[in-house]
């Protein structure tokens, strides 16, 4: 009888033991979502001075700027930044312009703004 009282608290083990890994699992997924969240909110705060100050720049000379640095300090204090520290990243081409922070979406993929578009996304 003891053998079988063992054998059916080893048997009530197994799913609790998964169930926990799924609950840590979960609880990493929501905080790397979550902390995406938040990130994707920081870059579009802070993009939307930088869209602010090109299309100040444009309106002045007609193109935009090779550099985001040209902005500052007449159309900008500073060059925004992303939530890890690094100066937004920008690419000017045929008129447009592309303003992306990396790692932010799950942490490990970029996050743009496309002046085309004129749209955020992954």
């Amino acid at each position: 009888m003891n053998r079988r009282n063992h054998q059916r608290g080893a048997s009530q083990v197994i799913p609790l033991a998964i169930m926990a890994v799924v609950l840590v699992l979960a609880y990493v997924a929501l905080e790397l979502y979550s902390g995406g969240q938040k990130d994707m909110l920081t870059v579009e705060s802070r993009g939307l001075h930088m869209i602010t100050a090109l299309g100040s720049y444009k309106r002045e000379t007609g193109s935009y700027p090779d550099t985001l640095n040209k902005l500052v300090p007449k159309f900008a204090w500073a060059v925004s930044k992303c939530p890890n520290g690094e100066p937004i990243g920008y690419r000017v081409a045929a008129n447009e312009y592309v303003l992306s922070c990396q790692n932010i979406v799950f942490k490990y993929k970029p996050y743009s703004y496309d002046s085309r578009t004129k749209a955020w996304g992954e």
